[in-house]
């Protein structure tokens, strides 16, 4: 096993990390420069620069200056940046790497949380627009910082809130606008379990959505090969990302969104049972109750299949997706209905936040510079890596879910007021091909090739979620 993790490609990849982070950096520039364009150009109020608007989880009365807390980031930063420089991961055995990652993931994501807030600014992480937006509908937070008695859904019955959850689409804030009832349920789950407080939820919310990055592992392991998916774990620990998974239901999506694809990768495997195209169906079904993008991300379960020639697997899927969907149907939620009030209720904000688009430009167009530019911010300089070798990646199919589910945020508008958190479920498999190798390996199947890690990169990734979170205002956004 040693002896294959050294068998490096020499494709020079190293001593093409500065030119990469360069061009990463025009790009960025451009974007935003064509975005301040349509901006001049439309006139009239029109502000195409929303995105990252928001500050983060837990920043509500943040203190300027240095302290230990805000010394925590890039001291995890530094700890994963070293174990990967000395190869930890290349030697650690695999259920090992997948704890280990597990924890990094949790540790960069609570330190870059609790780095920009001042010590006590934990009490209000329900700024944090995912969860406020979750508990905006399904519950009303009293005075003494708990819910009372459970969400209020608890007294209106379950039935009745998912019958008027289409009603109130624009009655809460970003989630309430953005995502089908699950959110909402999950929180008046746990309120049921007995976590009510807002630090006790925000808490719970970031351990599931760290589990996303040994999933996405276990998912590249399967599709691409061991050796990929070990050098692929440092650049998903370390990404600019993290800034907007602490405290957040798009996490707990994305960790879904990883979960389903996971079972479907794995279980299209040679030999494997019908279960797993089963358990896929039923996670795909419920990650779509958290977002109404997520069935784009089921095309990746569908690519696979089609990699391995097992299409009997996508009846098996297909029809356990739609059990979650209808069991809800029959509580009162109509998924369509609710995705139709959710666009309207979207261009509505849209129109009152001057982001309507300019009179020269369709509004999906005037959306593009500032939504590729986020795109590049949360997934850092190593996006520029993946897009190079996109061709050479036996990993496509994972592109094939997440490129289309961003474009639909986009183009639809669900991501417009605040994109960096919509995206959350698709930026760890956009960064995929970067671990492709180059050149292509002699024949398919050829497990002993993956291009390097992107060390220089991926550190850059890291420095750049530090210098964001500094640079992020301290003021949640208007729900």
């Amino acid at each position: 096993m040693r002896e294959r993790m050294r068998n490096r490609p020499s494709s020079g990849g190293d001593s093409a990390q500065p030119a990469e982070i360069a061009l990463w950096i025009v790009t960025i520039a451009g974007c935003l420069g064509l975005a301040a364009l349509a901006r001049a150009t439309a006139g009239q109020g029109w502000n195409p620069l929303p995105a990252m608007s928001g500050g983060l989880p837990f920043t509500a009365g943040r203190r300027p200056g240095v302290s230990p807390a805000s010394l925590s980031a890039p001291a995890v930063a530094a700890v994963v940046a070293v174990a990967a420089w000395r190869g930890v991961h290349t030697w650690l055995r695999w259920v090992p790497l997948l704890i280990a990652s597990y924890v990094a993931a949790l540790g960069w994501a609570v330190a870059l949380a609790v780095g920009s807030a001042h010590p006590g600014a934990l009490a209000v992480g329900t700024a944090h627009p995912g969860l406020a937006g979750a508990l905006a509908v399904g519950a009303s937070t009293a005075s003494d910082g708990h819910l009372p008695d459970g969400p209020a859904a608890a007294d209106a019955g379950l039935t009745a809130l998912l019958r008027t959850f289409t009603e109130h689409t624009g009655a809460g804030g970003y989630g309430a606008r953005a995502h089908p009832p699950g959110p909402t349920l999950l929180v008046w789950l746990l309120a049921q379990l007995g976590i009510t407080t807002p630090i006790a939820l925000g808490a719970v919310l970031t351990a599931l959505g760290a589990a996303t990055v040994p999933l996405v592992a276990v998912a590249v392991r399967s599709l691409c090969h061991e050796t990929a998916a070990r050098r692929l774990v440092p650049v998903l620990l370390l990404a600019p990302w993290a800034l907007w998974t602490a405290a957040s239901v798009d996490a707990v999506t994305a960790a879904l969104g990883a979960a389903f694809v996971t079972l479907g990768v794995v279980g299209s495997e040679p030999g494997r049972r019908l279960w797993w195209a089963a358990a896929c169906g039923l996670l795909l079904g419920v990650a779509t109750l958290f977002d109404y993008a997520m069935p784009w991300l089921g095309a990746t379960v569908v690519a696979a299949y089609f990699v391995r020639r097992r299409p009997l697997l996508n009846v098996i899927t297909g029809g356990c997706f739609l059990v979650p969907l209808s069991l809800l149907s029959l509580w009162g939620f109509s998924w369509p209905d609710g995705l139709a009030a959710a666009r309207a209720q979207a261009a509505h904000t849209a129109a009152q936040a001057g982001l309507a688009g300019a009179a020269t430009l369709p509004e999906p167009l005037a959306r593009l510079p500032v939504g590729l530019a986020v795109v590049l911010v949360a997934c850092g300089p190593v996006i520029i890596r993946a897009a190079r070798r996109i061709r050479l990646t036996p990993g496509w199919p994972f592109l094939v879910g997440a490129v289309p589910a961003i474009l639909f945020g986009m183009l639809t508008g669900l991501a417009a007021t605040a994109p960096e958190h919509s995206w959350l479920p698709f930026y760890c498999w956009l960064v995929v091909p970067a671990l492709a190798p180059d050149p292509r390996p002699n024949g398919p199947g050829d497990t002993a090739r993956a291009g390097p890690l992107p060390l220089a990169l991926t550190t850059a990734g890291a420095l750049t979620a530090i210098i964001t979170q500094a640079l992020l205002p301290t003021t949640p956004p208007v729900p």
